[in-house]
């Protein structure tokens, strides 16, 4: 009986995972300051933040982001499913998430916040930031197991001399271990 091995990774499961990688930073670095950022005031000695909008309403802001963030996968999904597919999904949304960060930053700067411009621009953000979110986050772990393509298990010759054969289920376990637990565990 032959041992069953995984094949190489393509680089193009790395790519993908390093996509997925760049928004779970984003995602993780915006939530943290959130609450700051929302609950007290620009010019509060202690701990300054942007929209005085206090403890109560920062919360229930901080949690609609998380839901928004974590239910709008499923339009991510139909969206690749029925009309794009997975690649042109994740690029679409992922200019969807650039363009509100870069909301998110024009209405954070002080002219914007003293102008009133930034409880707008924040709302806007969270909502054009969180879809973004959604239609890289449901299409990523598909498309990086579709990097490999290979039909069926083979037999290979290892330099050892000991034949081998190559599992395509193997190597899907390990691009899913090694891309995603190694790449995105670390977001």
């Amino acid at each position: 009986m032959l041992r069953h091995v995984a094949d190489k990774i393509p680089i193009g499961g790395f790519l993908v995972a390093v996509v997925e990688m760049t928004e779970r930073f984003a995602y993780y670095g915006l939530s943290a300051p959130f609450q700051n950022y929302m609950q007290n005031d620009l010019n509060d000695p202690l701990l300054p933040g942007a929209l005085g909008l206090g403890q109560s309403t920062a919360t229930g802001l901080q949690y609609f982001w998380s839901f928004w963030c974590y239910s709008s996968p499923l339009i991510g999904a139909v969206v690749a499913d029925q009309y794009m597919g997975r690649y042109n999904t994740i690029m679409l949304f992922a200019m969807i998430y650039v363009v509100g960060l870069l909301v998110l930053v024009t209405t954070s700067i002080p002219s914007s916040i003293v102008g009133g411009h930034a409880y707008g621009g924040f709302i806007a953000s969270i909502i054009i930031i969180g879809l973004g979110s959604g239609g890289i986050k449901s299409n990523v772990s598909p498309l990086i197991a579709e990097q490999y393509r290979s039909r069926g298990p083979f037999v290979r010759v290892l330099k050892s001399g000991e034949r081998v054969v190559v599992d395509p289920d193997v190597t899907i376990q390990r691009i899913y271990m090694v891309c995603l637990e190694d790449c995105l565990l670390r977001a």
